[in-house]
C-alpha cells in the first residue's frame, strides 16, 4: 500500500484544511473569556461573522464550512484588538440602538442598553401610555400622519442614538442635537444620513453651556440628555474599552459628576414649552441630588426620579 509523501522526500506539499467556523468560534471564545471579556461566546460570533462579512444568522446556519489562513490571520488581529480593550461597536463600525444601527467608531460614546430606556420613557410620555406624577399627555396615536411632539432638544447627542431614535420612531417631527464635540457631530451626522434622516435633524455645535447653541426665544416640546455624569475621579476605575476608548468628554462630569448637568438644569425650564418634559439620564447615585437641584425651579409642575430595568434609579423627569 502507497503512502502519502512527505514534503522532504521532495514530493508536494500537502496542506491540511482549515478549522471549521465552529472551532474558530469556540477557540475565540476561549480566548476572550480568558482575557476576561463578557459573554465571550456571542462575542466570538460576532467577530468571526465581522471578519467574514456576515450577518451572525448566516454564521451560524453554516458553522461547519472551513476557515481559511488568510481569514485567521484577520480574526487573530481582530481578537488582539478586542482584547487590548477596543470595544467591539467600533471594530464592527456600528452600534445597534433600538431600532437603528448607527455608525461607531470612537468619535462618540457608545450609546447603552440604558439610553434605550430613557428614549422608552420618553415614548410612553409621549403617548400618554404612563401618568407621569399626576400629568398624563393625550397626544395623536396615528403617527403615519402627525408626530405628537413637534420639535426636541438632544443636549450632548453624541452618536444622535437619542434624537435619531425620537424622529425615526414618529416621537417627535424634527430635533435640534447639540454637542461640544466637532468629531461627535460629524459621526453623528453620517448616522442621520445614512438613515434618511438628516432633512429632520439639525446638528449645532455648543461650549460650556448648552445653552449657548440655542436661541433666546427658542423653546421645545421636549429636551432630553444623557450628560456626561461620572466624578473625575472616578474614571480611572472605568473598565478600559470605556475609560481608553470612549471620549473623555462624553465621561467626565466634574468633581461630583453633575456639573454638566446644572448647566442643563439652569435653562432647561426656560426653553420648555408649556406642558413640554425634561427627561435626563444620570448616574445611579445621582438621582435624588439631581430631583432636589430641578425642585428649586418653581417652573416645574412635578419633578419624579424612575429606575432603570436593573432598579438603579437613573433618569429625572421634570414636566412644565
Amino acid at each position: 500500500m502507497s503512502r502519502p509523501i512527505a514534503p522532504d522526500e521532495g514530493g508536494p506539499t500537502r496542506r491540511l484544511p482549515g478549522p471549521s467556523r465552529r472551532e474558530v468560534i469556540e477557540g475565540l471564545a476561549v480566548e476572550l473569556e480568558a482575557g476576561g471579556v463578557h459573554g465571550a461566546r456571542y462575542e466570538a460570533e460576532r467577530v468571526l461573522a465581522h471578519v467574514l462579512g456576515l450577518s451572525r444568522t448566516d454564521l451560524l446556519l453554516h458553522t461547519n464550512l472551513v476557515v481559511g489562513p488568510e481569514e485567521a490571520g484577520r480574526i487573530a488581529m481582530v481578537s488582539r484588538r478586542r482584547l487590548s480593550g477596543v470595544p467591539l461597536q467600533h471594530i464592527e463600525g456600528t452600534v445597534a440602538f433600538r431600532d437603528l444601527v448607527l455608525v461607531c467608531d470612537g468619535r462618540a460614546l457608545v450609546p447603552r442598553p440604558e439610553t434605550e430606556q430613557l428614549v422608552q420613557a420618553v415614548v410612553d410620555w409621549a403617548d400618554g401610555t404612563e401618568a407621569s406624577g399626576g400629568v398624563r399627555r393625550v397626544v395623536r396615536k396615528d403617527r403615519t400622519t402627525q408626530p405628537p411632539l413637534e420639535v426636541a432638544l438632544d443636549i450632548g447627542t453624541g452618536s444622535g442614538a437619542i434624537a435619531l431614535s425620537l424622529i425615526q420612531e414618529g416621537v417627535v417631527s424634527r430635533a435640534v442635537a447639540v454637542d461640544v464635540s466637532s468629531p461627535a457631530l460629524e459621526q453623528a451626522a453620517q448616522s442621520a444620513a445614512g438613515l434618511g434622516l438628516e432633512e429632520q435633524i439639525e446638528f449645532r455645535k455648543t461650549g460650556g453651556s448648552p445653552w449657548e447653541a440655542v436661541g433666546l426665544e427658542e423653546t421645545f416640546d421636549l429636551i432630553v440628555s444623557n450628560p456626561p455624569y461620572v466624578a473625575d475621579a472616578l474614571i480611572p476605575g472605568l473598565p478600559a474599552e470605556v475609560r481608553d476608548h470612549d471620549p473623555r468628554e462624553a465621561l467626565a462630569g466634574g468633581v461630583d459628576g453633575l456639573d454638566v448637568v446644572r448647566r442643563i438644569a439652569s435653562g432647561a425650564s426656560s426653553h420648555v414649552r408649556a406642558g413640554g418634559g425634561l427627561f435626563l439620564e444620570v448616574g445611579a447615585d445621582q438621582g435624588e441630588k439631581v430631583r432636589r437641584l430641578l425642585e428649586k425651579d418653581s417652573c416645574w409642575k412635578t419633578v419624579r426620579v424612575t429606575a432603570d430595568l436593573a432598579g438603579r434609579e437613573r433618569f429625572v423627569v421634570a414636566l412644565a
